[in-house]
């Protein structure tokens, strides 16, 4: 009897501690796949979403989604059944008959990672109740920056549309610049007193400096476009600046859009506002010019413009609104 007891004590604690560890693992692998080129980021993101029993299309309003929701409650329950026959041997059998500290630490490590994506509900829940499920986020809702043909085409056709003023909240159907103004109020034109071409470069190293993959480039037109990915799971969000002469000085506006997904829980809002910090670090400290990077010469590591400034419209003195 003892020693079945002791079988079962060690299968379970075995298999709590692969499902401890496995589980992390292959959570990682499905959201680091998708950077890497294994299967698309969507792929990855719903794999984890399904394996941690949440729903993708409420969270980030990608459809559809993988089985597998079933492992963390698994993963739980087992950490739960090795803490109690750990315990449990040690008060009915003694301490002689007791599991070693590993039985403790496999229970506990196992129980740890099937309730985690308690506290990312929690978390999610709290963070997405007060963001509006949009994804399309500008400096100007009136005239917002456009993308080139050429980045519009390597989108994809089944990437989320570019039309701003075609936009609507998919909860209540009021316009994307009403939304976008309500909610993120502090999401506004920057301006300097620099010279339009040095803001331009400016801007071009502060989006480089964020690690943003420029792509198409054009000095004439005082624009740029821009790619960031994300750390988990590499989704592309497609970024354009645009520089403009105001009075004496420069304005600089930028809109950022995600390729997939309806809401990016505010992920753009936090780009735009993290860009114009590092361009106001580099711009507004000094009253003298700036040492401002200036853009690498063709086969100086600087990225061939695919695309010229007839490809954007001509940049206007001013903006209203």
């Amino acid at each position: 009897m003892m020693n079945a007891l002791r079988v079962l004590r060690h299968l379970i604690v075995g298999f709590a501690a692969f499902a401890a560890i496995a589980t992390p693992i292959w959570f990682v692998i499905a959201a680091f796949g998708g950077k890497f080129g294994f299967w698309t980021p969507i792929d990855g993101f719903r794999h984890v979403m399904g394996l941690a029993g949440l729903n993708a299309l409420d969270w980030f309003g990608l459809p559809g989604g993988f089985g597998g929701g079933f492992i963390l409650p698994l993963t739980a329950g087992l950490g739960l059944a090795a803490l109690i026959i750990a315990i449990g041997f040690r008060l009915i059998f003694g301490r002689a008959n007791a599991p070693g500290p590993g039985g403790y630490v496999a229970g506990v490590a196992a129980l740890a990672v099937g309730l985690a994506p308690l506290v990312l509900v929690t978390i999610g829940a709290e963070q997405r109740a007060g963001i509006p499920p949009i994804h399309d986020i500008t400096t100007d809702t009136v005239n917002p920056p456009q993308f080139t043909a050429a980045l519009i085409e390597r989108r994809g056709e089944n990437a989320n549309p570019v039309d701003y003023h075609a936009k609507t909240d998919p909860r209540s159907g009021r316009p994307l610049p009403e939304v976008q103004a309500e909610a993120y109020p502090d999401i506004a034109p920057f301006y300097t007193e620099a010279e339009p071409v040095l803001a331009y470069r400016a801007a071009l190293g502060a989006a480089r400096d964020k690690g943003w993959r420029v792509s198409t480039a054009s000095e004439a037109a005082l624009m740029f476009e821009a790619q960031a990915v994300t750390f988990w799971f590499g989704f592309v969000d497609d970024v354009v600046v645009r520089v403009s002469a105001h009075e004496d000085g420069a304005r600089v506006d930028a809109r950022s859009v995600s390729r997939v997904g309806v809401s990016d829980l505010g992920a753009n809002a936090a780009r735009l506002r993290a860009f114009f910090a590092t361009l106001e670090a580099s711009l507004g400290y000094s009253e003298e010019e700036p040492d401002l990077p200036v853009p690498a010469e063709e086969g100086d590591g600087a990225p061939e413009p695919e695309v010229g400034s007839e490809s954007w419209p001509e940049p206007a003195d001013d903006h209203e609104g």
